[in-house]
């Protein structure tokens, strides 16, 4: 089957926003892109069936387990590339919504310079569309982290309203090549959830693969929509976070790993002080919002990362 765009979505309890998102995708001035949309055992799998009634160009994979975000993506790579003969494949957040002309920006980019392997655009607070959630970013390697252009802030012109190359692309929103998705492969399947995004980044440039930013193409994000507890206004690492635990677990074990598998000597060292010095001031400022039911969390990570 002939597709110019393929567009891979990963749902997990989130069938509201999966479906805004689908009919976001439905109004696109590009021709209408096929979607992959892969479910991580939800409890209302049933559901997803409707919205093949709405948007023709739909493959529903459901998995019998919760598999992970990149694990999952790449479950709906690998059948889009036996199954479909695609230009151009988007990662793309399920609780996300996109304007009529990203997509053609984010494909456009891509003439622009034939070593471009991934695009993506500027990232708004769908709660707060003046507020920019991703506008661009860098990888510090010493601290083992994306450094963000604007983030939280509105935009500005020689921040996220500047197009650019840049270091790091959030898996937010994530546009490849047919060329750069065959050989990048996908996320690396270590990573249940968090800085897959980040390992990818590292591997895509190590094969020689540029990123690149497009400002005018705009999505907006709803945050953390699979992994938020309902009614919370705390996202993040904030202590006040009711899934805190989860994240954090989760996020600090990956950087971990991120650096080890990428980093040697001196550099992977640097990286370890700063890592470990960081892991414990926040760990206290955790702990002084009264969270003492991080303390499991904390020991766990350092088991993980030490141990394995």
């Amino acid at each position: 089957m002939r597709n110019r765009i393929v567009i891979i979505l990963v749902n997990y309890n989130s069938f509201y926003d999966t479906k805004a998102c689908v009919n976001c995708i439905a109004l696109t001035n590009t021709e209408l892109p096929f979607i992959v949309l892969v479910d991580n055992n939800s409890n209302n799998q049933g559901e997803l069936s409707t919205l093949q009634q709405e948007y023709k160009d739909l493959k529903i994979i459901l998995n019998n387990e919760n598999i992970g975000f990149g694990r999952a993506n790449n479950i709906g790579i690998d059948w889009a590339q036996k199954n479909l003969d695609f230009d151009f494949l988007l990662l793309l957040n399920n609780d996300t919504l996109i304007e009529q002309s990203t997509l053609s920006y984010l494909i456009s980019a891509f003439a622009k310079d034939e070593n471009i392997g991934i695009t993506t655009g500027k990232t708004f607070y769908e709660s707060n569309r003046n507020v920019v959630w991703y506008g661009g970013g860098d990888i510090n390697y010493v601290r083992g982290w994306p450094k963000l252009v604007d983030y939280n802030k509105e935009p500005t012109p020689t921040g996220a309203n500047n197009t650019r190359y840049v270091g790091f692309v959030s898996g937010c929103t994530m546009m490849f090549s047919k060329a750069s998705i065959s050989a990048i492969k996908g996320f690396d399947t270590d990573y249940f959830m968090y800085c897959e995004d980040l390992e990818l980044c590292i591997r895509a440039q190590k094969l020689g693969f540029k990123l690149y930013y497009e400002s005018k193409a705009i999505i907006y994000h709803k945050v953390q929509g699979s992994s938020k507890k309902e009614n919370s206004v705390y996202t993040g690492d904030h202590p006040k976070n009711p899934n805190l635990s989860f994240l954090f677990y989760h996020m600090k074990t990956n950087q971990y790993l991120t650096f080890k598998k990428h980093l040697t000597g001196i550099a992977f060292l640097k990286f370890l002080i700063i890592y470990w010095i960081e892991f414990g001031l926040k760990s206290i400022i955790i702990l002084l919002n009264n969270r003492r039911d991080m303390l499991p969390v904390f020991f766990k990570v350092i088991k993980k990362n030490l141990i394995g």
